[in-house]
């Protein structure tokens, strides 16, 4: 499989990491960019979004809902290596249907007497509702279906509220590569003008854990790879926001905010390197259009596992990520257009 196929089959989307845990940069985008999530409609997406992470046991590490896309930052388990009970399975049923189950569906107290039955019928069903578990593609295909089912019912609307199926990155699950592309999803609505400050905005990951929401913070563990507490690592956290570890309110230095793209379009142009806390105020084409974004050896590594799952022949599976200060983060593409976008907003 080259280059040119994935480009044209857009079989990047489907690149998934197997036999291990796999970290993903997800991001969806609503039909011909229409603003169509206002406050509303944010808050149900938010909930829907929990409720999906619970039933299908992926870990949410950091996301950003905007008014015409969203960005997520998922863990997907290895299935294989998931042991799931009876109790368990019914748990996470009941957290997605208790209330809201469809006639198409089996609904929790239905499932509890099959289970606790343990004849063919029920473990048929069991095994239904295990295999929408622990997968990516599905995670998204049922988030998204799910919400647009509500919006249309909600708004009289008819047909898909979506512009396609989803795009995503593969992340090393490594503190610096983590790190980055959350500060990366936190930064939309710095990026798209909505606030200065990325606390401001209340349908972040980083907006909410600075209101004191658990699952939040909880994220911000996964992304720091360690069970630090809040106070911990929020001071790290800020040197990715901010190009500080502080930033006094009511202050805006060159540190914050929307950079000049003058400025930086005149250090890109003579060849600089512009700081972590000014590109991940850009629109990065590495984090949307990268495939993957890590170390060298994780990406060696990756190249290899993708050559025997579907084929991939490659001259390199790591490349250098232009235009910025990028510490060990690398590409899994070569991008050919430049890598950070000065005009467009994400």
């Amino acid at each position: 499989m080259d280059a040119s196929y994935m480009r044209k089959s857009g079989y990047r989307g489907r690149l998934l990491v197997h036999g291990r845990r796999g970290v993903y940069h997800v991001m969806s985008r609503t039909a011909c960019g229409q603003f169509l999530f206002g406050d509303d409609e944010k808050r149900v997406f938010l909930s829907m979004l929990r409720k999906q992470v619970g039933f299908c046991g992926v870990e949410l590490l950091a996301y950003c809902v905007m008014g015409n896309h969203f960005h997520l930052l998922v863990a997907v388990p290895d299935a294989d290596e998931v042991c799931i009970s009876d109790e368990d399975l019914l748990r996470r049923y009941r957290l997605l249907y208790d209330g809201d189950c469809p006639a198409s569906s089996a609904s929790p107290l239905v499932l509890a007497q099959l289970l606790a039955a343990n004849e063919r019928e029920g473990q048929l069903l069991r095994t239904r509702i295990l295999a929408r578990m622990h997968d990516l593609s599905v995670f998204m295909r049922e988030l998204k279906q799910r919400f647009g089912l509500w919006y249309n019912d909600q708004h009289q609307n008819q047909g898909t509220i979506w512009a396609k199926r989803f795009t995503s990155v593969v992340v090393e699950s490594s503190r610096e590569a983590l790190m980055t592309v959350a500060a990366y999803i936190d930064l939309n609505p710095v990026r798209a003008g909505l606030v200065d400050d990325p606390e401001d905005y209340a349908y972040s990951s980083y907006g909410l854990a600075i209101r004191g929401q658990t699952g939040a913070r909880h994220g911000y563990a996964g992304v720091f790879c360690d069970a630090g507490t809040w106070d911990v690592l929020l001071p790290r956290y800020r040197v990715f926001l901010y190009g500080k570890g502080s930033r006094s309110k009511g202050s805006l230095d060159k540190d914050f905010g929307v950079i000049d793209a003058n400025r930086a379009e005149q250090v890109l142009k003579a060849g600089g390197r512009l700081a972590i806390s000014d590109v991940l105020r850009l629109r990065i084409r590495y984090f949307s259009a990268g495939t993957a974004v890590g170390s060298d050896s994780f990406l060696t590594e990756l190249g290899r596992d993708w050559k025997a799952c579907y084929g991939l022949s490659r001259k390199r599976d790591s490349y250098p990520m232009r235009c910025a200060e990028w510490g060990q983060l690398r590409a899994f593409r070569n991008l050919q257009v430049e890598p950070v976008d000065l005009k467009s907003l994400d």
